[in-house]
């Protein structure tokens, strides 16, 4: 028989490096869903999603009410618990702080039992068996690390950034004028000629200008498309295969109208990312600034030149 050993889950402290979260707080709200790492089938989905931090685990930046939601049939870990932010010799980590959120539904099975438990009213004697649909709502602001896994093995963990209702303004539908960035580009101090756009006091680059112009340095990166489910994927450190019309720079740009863009954005065709972007002409363009931190690669500015420098030798910094 299974014996319930308490801390074999989520409840040990956790200790997770993180990067710098530069996730964008003007993004509509969405829901995202996470896959469970050795599960058959499970996930969890998590609400009012306006931003991704680029770290280990992923953080997600929501704004509350945040409903977490698990799915699957096979799940044997399932908590939720609040975090901070610690450093240690220089690096910055999320630790669980040990308390643990309390769910709004929580039912479980013991194995080869029909019967349906409740976490919330009963103590477990023996490992659980989750039923699909357990879920809980974060309504305070501050980090949560959300962990899930079946039994024996190693849990999927993703962290949560909950904002307070009034901390996120939502972008709003509809077109914005976008305004040639008339700025001079160095990559690696040269100089490289983008069709780039300022909206709202950002740069947006085109991401398959940014694959052509970093390609062959240690932060190249691929760019798939998958038109039937409307998705962009990024393949880290991988060779860009040019399509055509990368770095092409029209001599005379001019103002444009930009749409936020609807295609979905996955991380090595996995991880689903949220960053502000906008379709000009045809094209998805993304922030510089969250495609550097993304993938760590440093931006600088020269206000006496008017110089965008970007910098594959060093890392990203604010």
């Amino acid at each position: 028989m299974h014996r319930f050993r308490k801390g074999i889950s989520a409840g040990v402290a956790l200790g997770i490096v993180a990067s710098v979260f530069t996730a964008s707080p003007a993004l509509a709200a969405q829901e995202v869903r996470m896959d469970i790492q050795y599960s058959f089938n499970g996930y969890y989905t998590i609400t009012n999603v306006v931003g991704t931090g680029f770290t280990t685990p992923v953080v997600y930046k929501a704004v509350a009410p945040v409903t977490v939601t698990f799915h699957g049939d096979d799940l044997a870990q399932e908590s939720i618990q609040r975090a901070e932010l610690v450093t240690k010799e220089g690096a910055v980590y999320f630790e669980s702080t040990g308390e643990s959120v309390r769910f709004t539904v929580k039912n479980f099975t013991y194995y080869e039992e029909a019967e349906i438990h409740d976490e919330l009213t009963e103590e477990l004697w023996d490992i659980p068996y989750y039923v699909t649909g357990n879920y809980a709502v974060l309504t305070e602001p501050g980090y949560y690390l959300v962990t899930a896994g079946p039994e024996a093995v190693a849990p999927t963990t993703v962290a949560i950034e909950v904002l307070a209702p009034d901390a996120a303004e939502l972008d709003a539908d509809g077109s914005v004028s976008a305004i040639p960035t008339p700025s001079t580009v160095l990559v690696n101090g040269k100089a490289v000629a983008f069709e780039a756009y300022n909206i709202n006091g950002y740069n947006y680059f085109k991401l398959r200008d940014l694959a052509m112009a970093l390609n062959g340095s240690e932060k190249q990166f691929e760019v798939t498309w998958d038109g039937a489910k409307n998705a962009i994927t990024l393949l880290y450190r991988q060779p860009y295969t040019p399509v055509g019309g990368e770095l092409t720079a029209a001599p005379n740009p001019a103002a444009q109208q930009a749409v936020p863009s609807t295609s979905t954005l996955l991380s090595n065709g996995v991880v689903p990312l949220v960053l502000k972007a906008y379709n000009i002409g045809g094209y998805n363009y993304f922030r510089l600034r969250d495609i550097a931190a993304l993938l760590d690669f440093g931006v600088t500015w020269d206000a006496t030149t008017g110089t965008i420098g970007i910098d594959t030798s060093i890392p990203y910094s604010e």
